[in-house]
């Protein structure tokens, strides 16, 4: 993952662009006033969306079952499915 300042990032956004979708890179772009966004592509965005939606759906039905496990668990459950 990189990690550019504004200046950097305008001047240099159509290869930013082609490295992040070509390459599944994502861009920390800060600004002076230590705000900051992350460049990721489209289909990395598309694909986690659709995860977290089918998460929250298996979330729910698990819930109307009455099969879900205690918050510590759940949250333990959670986290390793997002490690990379």
């Amino acid at each position: 993952m990189q990690a550019l300042n504004y200046t950097s990032a305008r001047n240099n956004l159509k290869s930013i662009i082609e490295d992040v979708c070509e390459n599944n890179e994502e861009v920390i772009v800060t600004t002076k006033n230590n705000k900051s966004v992350v460049i990721i592509s489209l289909d990395e965005y598309n694909a986690t969306h659709a995860k977290i939606k089918q998460d929250v759906q298996n979330a729910i039905k698990e819930i109307q079952k009455g099969d879900f496990l205690d918050i510590d668990d759940a949250f333990e459950a959670a986290k390793n499915s997002y490690r990379a």
